[in-house]
């Protein structure tokens, strides 16, 4: 239905719509070039859409996700500057991990204020993305600036941190398969542990998980602390594996796609994967759509945006059915 309604206003400017979105899903997926980019841009929706499920499952919804990106970059970025002297692998195993910290201590902070001061974490987490953006702001232009820089960012981080290329003279890295490691780790949480069997039973009846012995309170803390993690890694992905230096406003605001992919994959875990390459493949072919085709950039940025809305709209109705 996206897409449907994105062809009707590429018509309205006088554009061949089928032309346009020939020339997108192209050039993303079936160009070396193109598909290296929608890789690299697959990597953090990924991380960030796992993030945003593990919270849907414990019942909480974590609009957060943008922070908790800004978080675990500022993580990676610390560790790829001020530690040194490591095995590569050991300093990118490091970064990621303070990653994962830094997102998730962001995403507990949501978690604590709903579990023992019943405050919505809808809110808490939304209002967390500004403070974080802003706090990458303020070390950019200040403690983190790098000399005579022209714009707001950190100097580079060291070498043994950063990812390696997947594919030669692209700028795809290795991310993806952090991307695909999560997906796993997630799926078996799920699915084959007791604390997946909890976040499922919270998720789906607080009061009858109570009623069962188990904790609500530390079930949430749990989620939003993995969510928030996740989330965290896909702020590293871009700094450790593409941009290798901390910017102002990194994010063309994967966190709150992240949201819109969540919902689309139901719950699927392989779906996040396909639904986050989808996402991927838009980002990766609008300026080549725009180029060739004539057709603006935003006109991605309005499918996106009513994807969430189509999606919306199937769950109330679902839901008016029952």
């Amino acid at each position: 239905m996206s897409l449907i309604v994105g062809a009707i206003l590429i018509i309205l400017i006088g554009e061949n719509p089928l032309a346009a979105y020939k020339i997108l899903f192209q050039e993303s997926l079936f160009n070396y070039y193109g598909f290296a980019n929608t890789l690299t841009k697959t990597s953090p929706l990924l991380l960030a859409s796992l993030g945003i499920l593990i919270a849907l499952k414990g019942g909480q919804f974590n609009i957060g996700g943008e922070g908790q990106i800004y978080l675990g970059a500022l993580g990676s970025t610390l560790v790829g500057l001020f530690i040194n002297n490591l095995p590569s692998l050991l300093h990118i195993i490091f970064a990621l991990t303070a990653a994962f910290l830094f997102g998730a201590l962001w995403g507990i902070i949501s978690g604590y204020l709903k579990a023992y001061r019943g405050i919505n974490e809808v809110i808490t987490t939304l209002l967390l993305n500004y403070i974080g953006i802003n706090l990458i702001s303020y070390l950019v232009h200040y403690p983190l600036a790098d000399t005579n820089a022209p714009s707001a960012y950190s100097p580079l981080i060291a070498e043994s941190a950063k990812l390696p290329i997947l594919l030669p003279k692209t700028l795809a890295h290795a991310g993806i398969f952090i991307g695909i490691l999560a997906m796993v780790f997630v799926g078996i949480l799920l699915q084959k542990t007791i604390i997946g069997y909890q976040i499922e039973v919270v998720g789906l009846n607080p009061k009858a998980a109570t009623y069962g012995g188990i904790s609500v309170s530390k079930i949430i803390l749990v989620v939003m602390g993995l969510s928030g993690g996740l989330c965290g890694l896909a702020g590293a992905t871009e700094v450790i594996g593409l941009k290798y230096r901390l910017f102002e406003n990194f994010s063309p605001g994967y966190g709150f796609n992240a949201i819109a992919i969540a919902f689309l994959s139901r719950g699927n875990i392989v779906g996040v994967l396909i639904t986050s390459l989808f996402f991927g493949a838009l980002l990766s072919g609008a300026n080549v759509m725009q180029r060739s085709a004539e057709v603006p950039t935003t006109i991605v940025t309005i499918i996106q945006g009513l994807t969430l809305l189509f999606i919306a709209i199937s769950i109330q109705f679902k839901n008016n059915q029952k």
